[in-house]
């Protein structure tokens, strides 16, 4: 059975690898990010319930304020 955090890498390539195909365009790049962040929340909503997920998206914004305060120059990825 695959870890974890390899099957992450590997849904994060494919994703990656859409983006690439699909939206070649900064506007179509956030268009993209828009969609995916839509499908992200219903599939946590349906999964987890509005708790766990407001959870979920309010640790998410934290730690993109973590990123910008300790290492402003670095694109965070896992892959």
């Amino acid at each position: 059975m695959e870890s974890p955090e390899k099957k992450i890498r590997e849904f994060i390539i494919k994703v990656d690898d859409l983006v690439a195909k699909e939206a070649h365009t900064v506007d179509d790049q956030l268009l993209f990010c828009a969609s995916m962040v839509s499908v992200v929340r219903n599939i946590y909503l349906t999964n987890l319930g509005v708790e766990q997920t407001n959870v979920i998206f309010e640790q998410l914004a934290a730690s993109f304020q973590i990123m910008d305060d300790f290492y402003p120059e670095v694109k965070p990825t896992i892959h």
